[in-house]
């Protein structure tokens, strides 16, 4: 394609150069440029692409987008000039990937939970009625069996607009994308063709970035203007039970999900037990007896999304139904530990206040016997979450235990302290152990017969993030490794 297709397609501002140059690729990362690329030159919050425009064309970019054009660059390449970089890189992203998303079934879900677990179930729904699917999130990417890492969420723009393409080769026919709040505030959706959104729930979150809930929440709906089909959303959730009416009011095609809420898609009689949670469903006045192996309210919840959406792109609800039975849930999501101890070891994600207390609440279902919590928070993040999650804590476990998540600059232990301010509204019973691997043994070695133990906050994600560097770490691996050193030591006891 040469530049005078892609200009005919896309708004800017002017260009200098030689519009039957051809480009085929386009990167926001001077390193990776080579012949045929488009380097945007985008200004972020810390650095600014303007001053790598030297080195893109040095690595033999074929043209540049950018606000602005430097005087010592002027006649060395071809100049796209725009208002937006960030935002023209999107659009120019789709036309130079043959606008992608066009030809996919793309679902987006937001949220501040339950977004990895909601497109998890729709892939396995997906899976089970032989639609080849594919999805972007918090786990990286999924295509056709190949894991991509991606650093972000919601990946860049063109980094999005080339996987579809990649999707599309590989025969993919839906895609379920978690769109973070970032990436909707920040363009990288731009461009991308949504056929249905969900939206999950909104709690604190992300404050740090959008400074205010209101701001969180006019980010989050810009999906659902966004999309092409229908939007699910929760109304049992206090901002989502606002954005059904909002788009109601104009005229935006909407089905409701809940528990609580007389919801067009809605679960009741919900039975809980640790293998698991079965509700009766009642959609478009269809009744039927559902049963996923995740249990709990938030479970059910992500399952109505799921189900909503399948049902949606036109899959029968017996074998949406059949689908989710057979499921065994997100690795590292409400995840039973296997071990021979006599209690029970929980991995989960949760990592904000809301996450937090619906774990504690669905294991306060089944729960006999004492609740023992580890978890932290991360360093250079909002400060206002922290006494929460130590409240939740305190309120709904017998022992806290406080850890490292993420300190980045700060000083962990005092993290720990701001977390323990909160604990002790509800219990003086807490210990905090800095070191994550150490705090993990506590936890288990502590554990009496019939005890749960829940290891909240990393999950799978695959480092600790101390401000100069990221340091691998694998919580299930570590806890696997401190359930069989506790197991040798009972051994040796008897």
């Amino acid at each position: 394609m040469n530049i005078s297709s892609v200009l005919s397609q896309i708004e800017y501002k002017n260009f200098s150069g030689n519009k039957d140059t051809i480009i085929d690729n386009i990167t926001y990362d001077s390193r990776k440029v080579s012949d045929g690329f488009v380097f945007v030159a985008v200004k972020g919050f810390i650095d600014d692409g303007h001053k790598y425009i030297k080195n893109a064309i040095t690595n033999g970019a074929s043209a540049i987008l950018c606000e602005e054009i430097p005087e010592d660059c002027k006649a060395l390449c071809n100049f796209i000039v725009v208002e937006n970089a960030r935002k023209s890189m999107a659009h120019l992203a789709s036309v130079i990937y043959d606008n992608p998303s066009a030809n996919l079934d793309v679902i987006g879900v937001t949220g501040t939970n339950g977004k990895t677990s909601i497109t998890y179930l729709l892939n396995a729904i997906f899976e089970h009625v032989n639609k080849k699917s594919a999805t972007i999130g918090t786990l990286g990417v999924v295509i056709d069996k190949e894991h991509v890492k991606t650093e972000h969420t919601t990946p860049e723009s063109s980094d999005i607009q080339y996987l579809m393409n990649k999707m599309l080769q590989k025969s993919i026919e839906l895609c379920m994308m978690e769109v973070s709040s970032h990436a909707l505030e920040l363009d990288r959706v731009s461009g991308t063709n949504f056929n249905i959104g969900i939206f999950s729930n909104l709690t604190r979150d992300h404050l740090d970035f959008h400074k205010t809930m209101e701001n969180y929440y006019q980010a989050k709906k810009k999906l659902f203007y966004l999309t092409s089909n229908n939007n699910i959303v929760n109304v049992d959730d206090e901002y989502g039970n606002r954005l059904y009416k909002e788009l109601k009011r104009d005229n935006v095609n909407v089905y409701s999900y809940g528990i609580d809420s007389d919801a067009d898609i809605r679960a009741s009689n919900l039975r809980t037990t640790i293998k698991g949670t079965k509700f009766d469903l009642n959609i478009s006045g269809i009744k039927k007896e559902v049963y996923v192996k995740t249990p709990g309210k938030f479970s059910v919840l992500n399952s109505l999304a799921a189900i909503g959406s399948a049902y949606c792109i036109g899959i029968d609800i017996d074998l949406i139904i059949e689908a989710l039975g057979l499921y065994k849930g997100v690795d590292g999501r409400f995840e039973i530990i296997h071990s021979n101890l006599d209690s029970t070891v929980i991995l989960d994600f949760a990592h904000t206040p809301d996450g937090l207390e619906k774990i504690m609440e669905t294991v306060s279902e089944f729960a006999t016997k004492r609740k023992i919590v580890m978890f932290g928070a991360g360093g250079d993040r909002d400060i206002s979450r922290r006494a929460p999650m130590g409240e939740i804590a305190g309120k709904y476990c017998d022992l806290t235990i406080l850890t490292s998540d993420n300190p980045r600059f700060e000083n962990p232990y005092d993290i720990c302290e701001e977390i323990a301010k909160g604990v002790k509204k509800y219990s003086n019973n807490y210990k905090i152990i800095v070191e994550r691997d150490e705090a993990i043994y506590y936890a288990i070695k502590e554990a009496k017969f019939g005890d749960i133990i829940i290891l909240a906050g990393k999950s799978t994600e695959p480092y600790q993030d101390l401000g100069i560097e990221k340091v691998p770490y694998d919580e299930k691996s570590i806890a696997i490794k401190m359930i069989k050193k506790i197991e040798h030591e009972l051994e040796k006891d008897k």
